[in-house]
């Protein structure tokens, strides 16, 4: 289950994403990239693509069984080459 308010739904939108579009993203095998620690709780980054083919970062915090998007956005070339090089290793 998802966990939005209009902060983080704020984030999402600056960078051009839907809700949908992060949800979507984020039921199509998300790879984890890394975890760091901010404001006390542990965050995770995960790219991940769209079903319209849309490659993107998401990073969020679980919360209990919650999961609270932080932020998304689109992946920049650098990230976009890392993403399809492990997808084609097998992650």
């Amino acid at each position: 289950m998802f966990e939005w308010d209009r902060h983080n739904l704020r984030k999402v939108r600056a960078h051009g994403l839907t809700r949908a579009e992060v949800e979507d993203g984020l039921s199509r095998d998300p790879i984890l990239i890394y975890e760091q620690e901010a404001e006390g709780e542990a965050r995770y980054v995960y790219y991940s693509e769209t079903g319209r083919s849309r490659m993107i970062a998401v990073v969020l915090t679980e919360r209990g069984d919650r999961i609270r998007v932080i932020t998304a956005y689109d992946l920049d070339a650098g990230q976009k080459k890392e993403y399809v090089q492990r997808r084609l290793q097998g992650e």
